[in-house]
């Protein structure tokens, strides 16, 4: 059932993050689609292609945005999916653990209850 439990979790997080980078790329596209059709060009650029350097910029510039800035955010809810919500430190102000990770558990714990000490998982 643990299996299970963490195979769920690690799904929802992995599809909180496809959902995220699918956003990055919608909004990609539509900021430079929106460029291109509007006619936008960059200020002093009088060559051939100013139209599609401006598109390529506004895409770049949108995508990286919305991949950065709500990254604090995605990583705190992805962590919070998995079981180990994340707090800001008082002291240094970085994301920390606020529950043991089962890494930290005695060997027995992860492993069961029937389990002979020399079958331990690495």
């Amino acid at each position: 059932m643990h299996r299970l439990t963490r195979a769920a979790r690690t799904t929802a997080s992995c599809a909180l993050y496809t959902a995220h980078m699918l956003l990055v790329l919608w909004a990609a596209s539509a900021a430079g689609a929106f460029s291109w059709r509007s006619g936008y060009t960059l200020p002093y650029d009088t060559s051939d292609t100013a139209l599609l350097t401006a598109a390529t910029l506004f895409t770049l510039l949108a995508g990286g945005a919305v991949a950065t800035l709500p990254e604090p955010w995605l990583t705190k809810a992805r962590f919070a999916i998995k079981g180990r919500p994340l707090e800001n430190c008082s002291e240094c102000g970085e994301l920390i653990e606020t529950v043991k990770s089962p890494a930290a558990q005695p060997l027995a714990l992860q492993n069961g209850e029937k389990t002979h000490p020399k079958e331990t998982s690495r």
